[in-house]
């Protein structure tokens, strides 16, 4: 009887659908509390002021940047991908589709007028380019 109920417990936790069950909600929660993370870089020279947006995963037409007022942008950012899975014996196709959305307000150092900034975006990154404002007093 107990090699029964083992068998059984095996079973139960061996079915596809209950692996695909479980997946899907640990998906969810997943989705659900894990917001997406834009890290940013600063990088201030003589010269410019410039703001790194790491994309990794994002494709130029999905990342837009809107410039709010003389001290804020808002970055925004959609990732859509789809993906389809067909096992060795082609009996089985799982298709996903990720859709996500991010959105992060960009703070500028000092006022910018929107004709002053340039945006470009390449491998992965959106690199955002200020004209330098300050002086920088050199020290002997």
């Amino acid at each position: 009887m107990k090699k029964d109920l083992s068998h059984m417990l095996d079973s139960f936790f061996d079915d596809r659908s209950l692996k695909k069950l479980l997946y899907t909600l640990d998906e969810y929660v997943h989705r659900t509390f894990s917001p997406v993370y834009i890290p940013i870089d600063v990088r201030e020279t003589n010269e410019e002021y410039v703001i790194i947006a790491h994309l990794p995963n994002a494709t130029r037409d999905g990342v837009h940047l809107q410039f709010i007022d003389n001290t804020r942008l808002l970055l925004s950012v959609i990732y859509d991908e789809q993906t389809e899975t067909i096992d060795d014996e082609k009996k089985f196709v799982q298709r996903k589709r990720t859709y996500e959305r991010a959105t992060k307000s960009i703070f500028l150092p000092y006022p910018v007028s929107e004709s002053d900034i340039q945006a470009s975006f390449q491998d992965g990154k959106l690199i955002i380019r200020l004209p330098q404002r300050k002086t920088f007093i050199p020290i002997e």
